[in-house]
């Protein structure tokens, strides 16, 4: 029987010019979940944040899971040789792509990131809330407080009623890398409550 690989999934920017101080914390994460055996499943690039991460992970060793659509393959990886056989799964839709990432992996990271991302985000809120994805924990790299706005949105919402407080248990935030594990461990906790 083949062993299983647990995996993190992240999300955040290609853009290779992004102007927030956070690609060397970044590229930690990417170090770190590799180091502690983790793949890490990303949405393809050699630049940006998701770059910084492949990064990370590859400079220990690490193993990874690229997913993408063709047309973006090629805007965001500038030699898509980096990846060894099996390493890069190429799909019809930006729909499959996120699929793919999200239920393949035990915990997403959400790097600093733009219009994709905040799709990729409202798109796990709505697929957990209507079961069509297991939940799992979705930890925001709050690197220099980039997602502060979101995250205190995210409470408004619940505030308001619009969103109930176990929509958004699976929550969670780091400010530094060396935070990260013992996060997921809490959010697990916290998603235990509602279940």
């Amino acid at each position: 029987m083949k062993k299983h690989t647990p995996a993190m999934a992240i999300f955040g920017s290609s853009n290779y010019d992004i102007a927030v101080d956070c690609y060397s914390k970044v590229y930690q994460t990417g170090q770190l979940i590799a180091s502690k055996g983790y793949t890490l499943i990303y949405g393809v690039g050699d630049v940006g944040m998701m770059g910084a991460a492949y990064s990370g992970a590859r400079s220990v060793g690490g193993k990874v899971l690229g997913v993408t659509i063709p047309p973006l393959l090629k805007k965001q990886c500038a030699d898509p040789s980096i990846f060894k056989r099996g390493e890069l799964k190429l799909v019809d839709t930006l729909e499959e792509r996120k699929k793919i990432m999200v239920t393949r992996a035990e915990v997403v990271l959400v790097a600093p990131g733009g219009w994709g991302t905040l799709d990729e985000i409202g798109t796990m809120g709505v697929r957990f809330k209507i079961g069509e994805w297991s939940a799992r924990p979705v930890i925001f790299l709050n690197y220099n407080h980039y997602w502060d706005g979101v995250l205190k949105f995210m409470m408004q919402m619940v505030k308001d009623k619009a969103v109930r407080p176990n929509q958004v248990s699976f929550i969670g935030s780091v400010r530094s890398p060396k935070n990260l594990f013992k996060e997921i461990a809490r959010v697990k906790r916290q998603m235990t409550k509602f279940e």
